[in-house]
């Protein structure tokens, strides 16, 4: 009988003890209930916001978009931060519309990220995997007095104006860091310290040369213009940074 009881008490302690250590389940992800996948061939857009809506219902639009434009926005990286993947990721067009099931409720903006992270994982076949390295990044940085005009706009939208112009409405400095990284094709990050949302114009046609033809001369009029028109500057330095490294990806069957 003793023997019995010690054998009980030493399997008690280490159920008790194997209960203790053991890391909880994660919590499932939420996921679409419905998903239409088609190719749009109609061309770029000509506004350049987010193209990425949530509305009433669990419904999710992404229209007239590339693989990467949803990356970049549901994924902690940006397109000068990416490698891998077959080039069609960056070319090819298509309209998601999805919508999640309404017995749980709307998507929270916890959620949003998550959901479709899930979608691009089920549907494109995204796999990844990431890497850091120490990079040369452009530190954006206060230059002159600020230049900046706060929104009063209620919604955040890039348009592209004639000659190249870029306008902004209601735009943070994270936001400028990210568009501004996609545009030079480098990292930026964001050094100003500066809060807030803006409304703002980027005219880099004003600072190109006539004879100007080549990336060097439009990367180096950006320049120009983010200094002379935001009293912003951005800055040469090192600094590590995470790289996404896109393993797998497939073009989703039209649904």
């Amino acid at each position: 009988m003793i023997i019995r009881n010690c054998v009980l008490i030493v399997f008690g302690f280490a159920a008790a003890l194997s209960a203790q250590t053991q890391s909880p389940r994660p919590t499932p992800r939420r996921q679409f209930e419905l998903i239409s996948i088609k190719p749009n061939n109609s061309g770029r857009p000509v506004v350049q916001g987010n193209p990425l809506t949530y509305s009433p219902g669990g419904r999710f639009t992404a229209i007239n978009v590339t693989m990467v434009d949803v990356l970049v926005r549901v994924y902690p990286t940006r397109r000068a931060q990416m490698e891998g993947g077959p080039d069609w990721i960056d070319r090819e067009r298509w309209d998601i519309i999805a919508k999640a099931d309404e017995s749980e409720g709307e998507i929270t903006p916890e959620q949003r990220q998550l959901i479709v992270q899930t979608l691009l994982e089920d549907k494109f076949k995204l796999q990844f995997h990431t890497v850091t390295r120490e990079m040369t990044v452009n530190a954006l940085v206060v230059g002159k007095p600020q230049q900046l005009v706060e929104s009063k706009a209620s919604e955040t939208t890039l348009t592209n104006g004639r000659r190249g112009q870029m306008i902004f409405q209601r735009t943070s400095m994270v936001t400028l860091v990210n568009t501004l990284s996609n545009v030079l094709g480098s990292p930026v990050v964001n050094e100003t310290g500066i809060p807030g949302f803006f409304d703002f114009t980027l005219d880099p046609a004003l600072f190109l040369t006539p004879d100007a033809r080549d990336n060097f001369d439009r990367t180096n009029a950006i320049v120009m213009a983010v200094q002379e028109q935001l009293g912003l500057k951005l800055e040469k330095r090192k600094a590590p940074m995470e790289i996404m490294i896109i393993d797998r990806a497939e073009r989703p069957r039209p649904e």
